[in-house]
């Protein structure tokens, strides 16, 4: 388990299990925006690396290109622990 801050509040993330890591900060009760559903196109879960590593890109996030420091939440896990700022 790693451990992700987000907005002052500590969040657990399972790095090993099945999913991203949008669906578990929002099965802990922090708000994160999906228009698409964790499908990868809107990138509205799209988040700010304050801290940390993460999984490799997936090719959803090589296609779209994100600036450098950003991720979508429902393409990636946390591999050390961290702090993220949501971007919208």
């Amino acid at each position: 388990m790693k451990t992700i801050i987000l907005k002052g509040k500590k969040y657990k993330i399972d790095e090993k299990g099945e999913s991203p890591m949008m669906q578990q900060l929002m099965a802990q009760g922090a708000e994160v925006m999906s228009a698409c559903n964790g499908a990868g196109i809107c990138q509205t879960c799209a988040f700010k690396v304050v801290k940390g590593k993460f999984s490799d890109k997936s090719d959803t996030e090589k296609m779209l290109d994100l600036p450098k420091g950003q991720r979508l939440s429902c393409q990636c896990k946390p591999t050390t622990d961290g702090e993220i700022e949501l971007i919208y």
